[in-house]
């Protein structure tokens, strides 16, 4: 049986190739970097099946947010206009600050499914449980925990800004 492939999209290439892998070494999941929002696109492209008529492979992302040119979250904005598949791609968000309006657009509606906000360095055990979740079909009650982390996130951050 074909291993979930997990995309892991950072501009910084060691921390894009440390946590792919991470979860390459549980042997559960097959993982493949991307340093560009650019990249990812490509690797998209390369892992349609069917000539773009079925799902494509990859199952998952883990999702730097903030990068040059292309950020996170304008790269998940086109993908999931892309194709209806990838609308309910989940995604994990991996970024090495905590920013109040960033983590209020990673967790509106309209970019959906987004299972976790994680910070960097991730650490393993939560990235790989998380991952677990999601493949378990744990997915909807992760999307509903954090959007009502958003909430209380932005509460904190507001309280830091004083």
């Amino acid at each position: 049986m074909e291993k979930p492939l997990i995309l892991v999209v950072d501009d910084e290439p060691k921390m894009a190739d440390n946590v792919a892998e991470i979860i390459k070494v549980t042997g559960k999941y097959d993982a493949i970097a991307a340093y560009s929002a650019k990249d990812a696109f490509n690797v998209f492209e390369k892992n349609k099946r069917y000539f773009g008529l079925a799902n494509n492979r990859i199952r998952c992302i883990v999702l730097d947010i903030k990068m040059p040119e292309v950020d996170g979250l304008q790269f998940l904005k086109e993908l999931r206009e892309k194709e209806p598949w990838f609308k309910i791609m989940p995604v994990i968000i991996l970024t090495a600050y905590e920013d109040r309006t960033k983590w209020a657009k990673a967790t509106s509606p309209l970019r959906g499914m987004i299972a976790a906000y994680l910070k960097k360095p991730p650490n393993e055990q939560e990235l790989i449980d998380t991952l677990d979740r999601i493949f378990n079909g744990e997915i909807g009650h992760m999307i509903d925990e954090a959007r009502k982390t958003k909430y209380e996130k932005w509460d904190q951050l507001k309280e830091d800004e004083k």
